[in-house]
């Protein structure tokens, strides 16, 4: 068959200069038939990769986003339709021929966000992609056959102007011994830019005794980001690193770190699980490990692409590039990938190895039929207990994605952790499926992302279809401790569970029972005492301690208000896929008047409050395990009712209620809640604030027999946690 531009046509973009991420603009193909033509019942199609929130073509509305079009000066009529298409290219449109046919030289127009009837345009994907790849395919018999085009647009998407300023600085310093700092500027979408040339202030608030430069430079040519060398400090606690640019426009706060004299373990951040364009994700791995280390600020990290889709080509290359960008006491790179056989046969689990010459054992080669030695598949997941049987080198971890990680499979010979938080959502509830199992295992946080962004991934908007509308909550880390920066070190950090997860703000936690740390087992008749010291970049709102699924204590940190009220709600529809619950609704105020409404743990920037009076406050929301919520002050007496009004249900309360209790109703799902309560009086000075970022306190437990997992979730008043490993502790 000839497959060249000649018999199969030619295709066009434009304009095919770099698009801003999130933009809305127009963009048009011009597809010229060749000779084979395209026959009536014949079509073509547009297909871009499954991860990408490019928003969805509609085509019915001319006034409204993403209308597209399609014409052509030849004798027939285009439908169009939106329909998915083949892994990792998940997303199309489908155009077909009807009531006649092309020959060649006959033209089709694209147009993708058509503005020629009023239209705005259409939304462009909300993250950057070096080469973003339109694939233009034809069917021209009308067989279900589709061969691609040669000459493939691509787009260059790069970020937008800066939103906001982060630091970064380690989880761990010694007194007097020089650390850096990380700085970057983002766009709106979470998108490192090169775009804010500014002087940017640093200022330690905790130690008068510190060794930083007063200010440092954002260029162009630090592309987002710059490392700043030699900081010091010379006191012992926490601290954090303030940023603000220099015109004042721009301020941040650094996650926590404690600095110590001599420390026995420090104190690392990473994320261990995303992947690129050799599965389902973007851009290619130089990139993405790149990113991770200068970025991302992370001090170790892996790939973990879905095995079915992966050969013998791409796991060379895979293998090369861990070895080519780990540097051991600088940033570390595991070798790994995903077993992705389906939850009856295990479910998603990362497969992890500590050396990096490593054969990979994949569930199947369902998208990878070349290239492949299928004599290696291994399913179910237990078939790896036998390939890997003796050896301490390998390790499986179960998490939450597309398969849920199945614990009847657990091996504790390979599985010391499981990943509770990723961009696919915060899961609560497998970890107390595993307490309930009174299985003996630590917490841990991840990206899982797909965007090319391993530890600084963003949730995607809901402009999408296919994968992207799964990704709603920004990444996750894994904070452990270890003696120092080295494979070894950390490897066995994980396997003894001196491990945590961490949401998106890193922060710092530690928890020791009688002196023991997290993941330790120890006997003991002896009263038992829990110690936490833990610290956010945000004031901490709340602890809970648990032993094993129980809930020990329920510690508020902040003294609440005295009319000002938050109402949140939180968790997940059901466990597999489609797990994100949708909330949109309102909250009415019956007699009564609403005096204030502000936004309390929102992740995605197009959800949100929408509309508001002094009656109601109306709004958009979907959470997949984390909490979104409102700030409420309201007008009103012992007869005033709130009635909350939402896609998941409706539940009506007083507001004297609220203020004497915190107050709770399941609204179904996989622990789905929402929760009234007297907010946090609100924080008078900076100096207030920094005290607040911060809680040492220590917990006397009950004195039970038994086997006992005590571990602690600590709440910033963002709304984002970390989830510390527990504590085993056998009483007899």
């Amino acid at each position: 068959m000839r497959l060249n531009e000649e018999f199969m046509g030619r295709v066009v973009l434009s304009p095919a200069g770099d698009v801003t991420a999130g933009e809305v603009s127009s963009w048009t193909f011009t597809f010229t038939a060749g000779k084979y033509g395209i026959d009536e019942g014949g079509s073509f199609r547009i297909a871009w990769r499954s991860v990408s929130d490019w928003e969805a073509p509609q085509f019915d509305n001319p006034k409204g986003f993403a209308y597209t079009t399609a014409v052509t000066d030849g004798d027939a009529d285009i439908s169009c339709s939106y329909a998915s298409y083949i892994r990792p290219f998940g997303n199309s449109i489908l155009f077909q021929v009807r009531n006649g046919f092309l020959k060649e030289g006959d033209v089709v127009t694209i147009v993708l966000g058509d503005r020629s009837k009023g239209g705005p345009g259409m939304r462009a994907q909300s993250f950057c992609e070096r080469e973003h790849e339109f694939r233009f395919l034809i069917d021209p018999c009308g067989t279900g056959r589709y061969e691609e085009l040669p000459g493939r647009p691509v787009v260059q998407i790069v970020a937008g102007r800066a939103h906001e300023i982060q630091a970064v600085i380690p989880g761990t310093v010694r007194i007097g011994e020089p650390f850096d700092c990380v700085v970057r500027s983002l766009d709106e979408f979470g998108n490192p830019t090169p775009l804010l040339e500014e002087n940017i202030r640093l200022n330690i608030p905790e130690f008068e005794g510190s060794s930083i430069p007063d200010e440092v430079s954002l260029t162009k040519d630090c592309q987002g980001s710059v490392r700043i060398l030699g900081l010091e400090v010379y006191e012992e606690g926490h601290f954090h690193v303030e940023i603000h640019t220099e015109d004042g426009m721009f301020s941040a706060v650094s996650n926590a770190s404690r600095a110590v004299k001599e420390p026995e373990y420090r104190l690392y951040w990473g994320d261990m699980h995303a992947q690129t364009s050799y599965t389902v994700g973007t851009g290619n791995l130089d990139d993405y490990y790149s990113f991770a280390r200068e970025k991302a600020a992370l001090d170790f990290t892996g790939w973990q692409g879905n095995d079915f889709e992966v050969d013998d080509i791409k796991w060379d290359s895979v293998r090369e590039k861990t070895k080519q960008y780990n540097e051991e006491n600088k940033f570390l790179v595991f070798l790994g990938y995903e077993w992705s056989g389906i939850t009856p046969l295990g479910g998603d689990n990362n497969v992890f190895f500590k050396g990096d010459n490593e054969h990979f054992y994949p569930s199947s080669n369902w998208t990878a039929n070349e290239n492949v030695d299928s004599g290696r598949n291994a399913s179910p997941v237990s078939e790896l207990w036998d390939i890997f049987a003796g050896r301490d080198d390998v390790m499986l971890i179960p998490h939450i994605g597309g398969r849920y990680g199945n614990l009847d499979f657990f091996n504790p010979a390979f599985s010391s952790v499981i990943e509770i938080h990723s961009h696919h959502g915060t899961f609560e509830w497998f970890a107390m499926e595993a307490m309930k199992r009174r299985m003996k295992v630590g917490f841990i946080a991840t990206s899982d992302d797909h965007t090319c962004r391993p530890g600084l991934s963003y949730p995607l908007s809901g402009n999408g279809k296919s994968a992207s509308s799964a990704f709603d909550v920004a990444s996750g880390f894994t904070g452990v401790f270890a003696k120092d920066l080295t494979k070894e070190s950390v490897w066995e950090a994980i396997r003894s569970r001196r491990c945590y997860a961490s949401a998106f703000d890193r922060v710092y936690m530690n928890v020791l029972v009688n002196g023991h740390r997290m993941g330790e087992e120890f006997d003991s008749r002896e009263e038992l005492v829990l110690c936490l010291d833990a610290s956010g970049t945000y004031p901490l709102d709340n602890v809970k301690i648990y032993d094993w699924d129980r809930l020990v204590a329920d510690l508020d940190l902040q003294e609440k208000d005295e009319k000002r009220i938050r109402v949140r709600w939180s968790g997940v529809m059901r466990r597999g896929r489609n797990k994100s619950a949708s909330w949109n609704g309102d909250l009415y105020v019956r007699n009564g008047r609403l005096l204030e409404a502000s936004e309390y743990a929102f992740d995605r920037n197009d959800q949100g409050i929408k509309q508001c009076s002094d009656k109601f406050v109306k709004w958009v929301s979907s959470t997949s395990g984390d909490y979104d919520g409102l700030y409420l002050t309201v007008d009103g007496d012992d007869s005033t009712v709130l009635d909350f009004c939402t896609e998941r249900g409706s539940v009506s309360v007083n507001l004297k209620d609220i203020y004497e209790k915190k107050m709770s109703f399941s609204m179904g799902g996989e622990n789905l809640t929402v929760e009234f309560e007297r907010a946090n009086r609100r924080i008078a000075s900076e100096e207030e604030k920094v005290v607040k970022r911060s809680v040492s306190l220590e917990y006397k437990l009950e004195e039970l027999s038994g086997e006992h997992a005590y571990w602690v979730k600590v709440t910033q008043d963002n709304g984002n946690a970390a989830w510390s490993s527990p504590v085993f502790v056998n009483r007899g």
